[in-house]
């Protein structure tokens, strides 16, 4: 009899896993918390603390509502009934290379679809909460491009992937993982010359004595950058930020005008340093390599999991081939990568930590390190402090208090 959904044994073991893994959450999360309370307090008033709590607390429970329904989603796809619309799409689309991008598409829209609405919400909270003042069109044109950006990304890749799979069905992972690297390294190298244009205009940096003192760090740091670039990042948010971007010659350092307006020079050359510091620490690299690793072992996943669905007919799929199989690789891929989260959050802690000790090492100035954590807080109304599970669980950078006392406590 064919099979027409996925087996659902195969979750319980991923779930016992991951279930055994956050069972030390809170303490490999928490550190000293009357240390981090202490600091908290010293450097934050309760009112502030409370504001951003009450800003933090209904974005919380949206992030988890928006995890819940893309899971819930991606699960109902590999367990449900067959969907008969996906061959009808793959059929009218043609040949297989085009079914399997029409079924991409129509998974990625409708992923998309289900997040909109709590894209709205986090649009709408942050502007009651003064930290967002552009308008619905800048908001929804905004949407439509990352909406492009993300498509572009999703039909490479499914299509390489889901072409290794049928032509190399014992070694297509690795090759996929390889293949994966390139693109993301392609995509960091242009990046900023074709992605980061669509939202934001740049120009250098027109304080000349603040821009040779960054200059100056980042040649300290073994960056050979030409210029600053500002970004008018004020034209949306008054949230201030820096990062570090691109690959070899596209590549950059780019402060927001809000950042440059709001803090002192000190401030802004320790911020600076930091993105310095992740250069430094070989982070893009390292972060690519982590990304294929990753990858690979996502990958042989996928593969394994994909191959014995389609050898036993699941999906009414027929054979390697079938452009329908570009539905369950997907909504597997949105399971692998929700279940990756917490794993990628902690590496990122700890090279957003490494690019701090950098900071402090190359400006040798702890108490603008401290005075720029305590002034980025209040203009992006950050939760200084989260519980150990939040920040275990979701936070890709240290909490503000964290890094305060790893200022003040040294090397």
């Amino acid at each position: 009899m064919t099979r027409v959904g996925f087996p659902a044994h195969r979750f319980v073991l991923p779930l016992i896993v991951v279930g055994s893994f956050l069972a030390g959450a809170p303490a490999a999360a928490g550190g000293n918390r009357e240390a981090l309370e202490r600091t908290a307090a010293a450097h934050y008033d309760a009112g502030f603390r409370s504001r951003a709590r009450a800003y933090h607390r209904p974005t919380l429970v949206a992030f988890l509502l928006e995890l819940g329904v893309t899971v819930a989603a991606a699960i109902w796809l590999l367990l449900g009934p067959g969907h008969p619309w996906v061959r009808a799409l793959a059929r009218a689309a043609g040949p297989v290379w085009l079914g399997r991008v029409a079924v991409l598409t129509a998974a990625y829209l409708g992923f998309a679809v289900l997040e909109f609405p709590f894209r709205v919400f986090f649009y709408v909270h942050a502007r009651e909460a003064g930290l967002r003042h552009d308008p619905w069109s800048g908001f929804l044109l905004d949407w439509t491009k990352g909406l492009a950006v993300g498509w572009i990304q999703v039909v490479a890749a499914g299509l390489l992937v889901l072409w290794l799979f049928a032509a190399i069905p014992r070694w297509g992972w690795l090759w996929g993982a390889g293949g994966i690297g390139v693109l993301a390294a392609l995509y960091i190298f242009v990046a900023p010359i074709l992605v980061d244009p669509l939202f934001h205009r740049f120009r250098p940096l027109e304080d000349s004595a603040l821009a040779s003192r960054l200059l100056e760090i980042a040649h300290r740091g073994g960056i050979a950058v030409g210029e600053i670039l500002v970004a008018d990042a004020s034209r949306r948010t008054r949230a201030v930020n820096a990062y570090f971007t691109g690959l070899g010659r596209t590549k950059r350092i780019v402060l927001y005008d809000t950042l440059v307006e709001k803090l002192d020079a000190e401030e802004v050359s320790v911020v600076l340093a930091h993105e310095v510091g992740h250069w430094k620490h070989r982070h893009v690299m390292l972060g690519l390599a982590g990304g294929v690793l990753g990858a690979a072992a996502g990958l042989g996943v996928l593969f394994l999991l994909l191959g014995r669905g389609a050898e036993s007919g699941a999906w009414s799929a027929v054979g390697r081939e079938d452009p329908i199989l570009a539905l369950p690789a997907y909504a597997l891929t949105v399971l692998l990568l929700t279940a990756a989260m917490v794993p990628a959050n902690m590496v990122s802690r700890r090279m957003e930590t490494q690019a701090d000790r950098a900071s402090l090492d190359l400006t040798g100035d702890r108490e603008a390190f401290i005075r720029s954590e305590v002034r980025i807080a209040h203009e992006n109304l950050s939760d200084v402090l989260p519980s150990a599970w939040i920040e275990f669980l979701f936070y890709t950078h240290p909490s503000n208090a964290r890094r305060i006392l790893l200022a003040e406590e040294g090397p």
